[in-house]
Order: C-alpha cells, then sequence, then structure tokens
C-alpha cells in the first residue's frame, strides 16, 4: 500500500500541490482553493511549514470519532466519507493530528489520492509531496516524517 508523505525540508512554499489538487476537484468550471485537499501552512518569520493532508494512517483515529460511522477506508488506505449519514460534526477534524480532514461549506474535505495517482504529489517540483510504498524498508522514515508533521504545525501556527 501506498502513503503520501511531506517532507517540509524539501518544500520551497509554491503551493503547485494545492493548485493542482484544487484543479483536479473543480466542477463545471468553478475553481475553488476552499476544495484542495492539501493545504501548505507557512510561517515565514520562522521559516517553517507544514501540509495538512490525509496520510492514510494504518489506526485512522478519525474513523473511530465518527458517532455515526459515516467514515470508512478503502483498499488503498482512502477514507471515505457517507454524506448521506455525516452529521457534520467535526468529530472527526478534531482527531485528526495532521489536519489532514476538514469541514468546509458544510461538507467534509478529506484526500482522495485522486484515484490512485495524486497530482500534489505528480506535480511537486521538489518531492516534499511524495507517494510511496509502505513497507519495511522505509517505515522508519515515514513515521520520522510523520511525527516531524505533527510537531512542525505548532511551530506553524504560533507566531
Amino acid at each position: 500500500m501506498k502513503k503520501i508523505i511531506y517532507d517540509a525540508n524539501l518544500c520551497n512554499w509554491c503551493r503547485i500541490c494545492t493548485l493542482a489538487c484544487t484543479l483536479a476537484h473543480a466542477s463545471e468550471n468553478i475553481i475553488d482553493h476552499k476544495i484542495s485537499k492539501i493545504r501548505i501552512r507557512v510561517n515565514k518569520k520562522k521559516m517553517l511549514s507544514v501540509a495538512e493532508v490525509c496520510v492514510q494512517c494504518e489506526e485512522a483515529p478519525c474513523i473511530e470519532a465518527c458517532p455515526v460511522n459515516a467514515l470508512s477506508k478503502d483498499n488503498l488506505g482512502r477514507i471515505a466519507v457517507n454524506s448521506d449519514l455525516c452529521t457534520r460534526c467535526g468529530s472527526c477534524v478534531n482527531s485528526c493530528s495532521y489536519h489532514g480532514i476538514t469541514l468546509v461549506k458544510d461538507r467534509i474535505i478529506v484526500c482522495d489520492l485522486c484515484g490512485g495517482d495524486p497530482l500534489c504529489a505528480k506535480w511537486c517540483p521538489t518531492k516534499a509531496i511524495s507517494y510511496i510504498e509502505f513497507s519495511a524498508e522505509n517505515i522508519e522514515r515515514i513515521k520520522e516524517l510523520r511525527n516531524k508533521m505533527i510537531n512542525s504545525y505548532h511551530k506553524v501556527i504560533s507566531i
């Protein structure tokens, strides 16, 4: 199984990843950056950035947090939201350490991996966003980068 991972050391803050995601999910010629399933937060004073994106957790706390069982995971690790069941309570949003699931305009936004070929990773010019095989060889690197994402978030949002 493959996973999305973000390496802040490689990010140049261009936000091409968010543009690619926005364009991939635009409908009827309406482009709205709020529908992007990845966001890059930048603190220019501290020269830090962090990606807010679903990293397909093995033990997805967002699924466990949903009181109406509106979230599920498929064989690619994508989190699916059953909009008929979802009450938009925000429990899933609050449970995500990576800030990879959000509530925008009364709907839940979470990465769908662009059907298995994530455009954010494909178009990232520095390869700060990558879609890599979750295997024994790179599990430590994935864990390291995930921990860095969580730790960096609070540094980025603080002034």
